[in-house]
């Protein structure tokens, strides 16, 4: 019944630079001091607040995939693909953030980075934003949403630490990858040094003209995005990549999780959908609910591939998102009265 009036609702509807006083709507950068084992760096973060914000607002901590950055939620510099302005829009809080080792985060040696780094990163974001330290707003309710490695690294910091999230949205994610997948993205990939980038080999990027057909189904991406995928397009660590699958799929990892969760894919994603049937909602929900122990909802985007929030339609999925959470949320609240 939850995943009817869902789509009823859809078809109707260094640190000392975070702020000190809640920032007016709007979008603000942050830089986000955190540390992980010897790794001391700088998280940068894209804070965007809806305009009429109201007191305690939901937020959205907002993870992205590898070789992409947090400008992947703000749809690459397209505002018609915009997952956080069509959330802010929608009455959440949204904060973006590179992962450590992408965008104008801090880039440690690569192979120092790791799923674990990210947990740990994310964690200690979420503590400051329970805190009011990070931009002197109270959050009460958060939720961590992921895209591919971003989702990986989402359901290892929730695991963690249960305590974080309410909620959790997964993109671009299933269990069970194809081994044929696993090489497409490899051979796909090289060291971003050899286009000019001043990082360590360890640090990859996709090569020339392979985006369209990686992340996107054809037919179902706008020109102007596959244009904004060369021209935006970010590094993933080399080390992190492996040690994000074995965790961040993992059976054990997934039933620590104690948020609801929602996992969210397009029908044609060829790395999360080839060895998993996503031919709709309910059949990928019969492949993926014994990795849970808590409430899952799925969602499949018809004709989509990998990158789910710059397909044609994506605005549907954040549509969705967007009433899903109003109710797990509202849930949640009423549980803990």
């Amino acid at each position: 019944m939850l995943l009817i009036a869902l789509a009823a609702g859809v078809l109707a509807a260094g640190g000392a630079s975070a702020a000190t006083t809640p920032p007016r709507a709007g979008c603000t950068d942050l830089d986000i001091p955190v540390t992980s084992g010897v790794v001391t760096a700088r998280m940068r973060a894209t804070l965007c607040l809806p305009a009429s914000p109201a007191a305690d607002v939901p937020l959205q901590i907002l993870v992205s995939g590898g070789t992409y950055n947090r400008t992947y939620w703000s749809g690459l510099g397209l505002p018609a693909y915009s997952y956080a302005a069509r959330a802010t829009g929608a009455g959440f809080s949204t904060l973006a953030v590179d992962r450590i080792g992408t965008g104008a985060s801090s880039h440690p040696l690569s192979t120092l980075v790791s799923a674990g780094m990210q947990a740990d990163a994310l964690h200690q974001v979420i503590a400051r934003v329970r805190s009011c330290a990070l931009t002197g707003q109270k959050h009460t309710r958060v939720v961590l949403a992921g895209h591919s490695l971003g989702s990986m690294a989402a359901v290892v910091a929730a695991a963690r630490h249960p305590a974080d999230v309410d909620a959790l949205i997964l993109t671009g994610y299933s269990h069970r990858i194809a081994p044929s997948e696993l090489l497409t993205s490899l051979t796909s990939m090289y060291p971003a040094a050899l286009e000019g980038r001043l990082l360590d080999p360890g640090y990859l990027t996709t090569r020339p003209g392979v985006r369209g057909s990686l992340f996107h189904s054809a037919g179902e991406v706008a020109p102007a995005v596959v244009a904004a995928e060369e021209a935006t397009k970010d590094v993933a660590s080399a080390a992190e990549l492996p040690d994000a699958v074995l965790a961040g799929l993992s059976r054990d990892m997934s039933r620590r999780i104690t948020a609801p969760v929602l996992e969210a894919n397009g029908e044609k994603d060829s790395w999360a959908c080839t060895a998993v049937d996503c031919t709709n909602a309910d059949a990928l929900h019969a492949a993926e609910r014994g990795y849970f122990t808590v409430p899952l909802t799925t969602y499949v985007q018809p004709r989509a591939g990998h990158s789910l929030a710059l397909a044609r339609d994506g605005g549907a999925f954040t549509d969705f998102a967007s009433i899903w959470l109003r109710h797990v949320l509202a849930e949640g609240s009423r549980s803990r009265s």
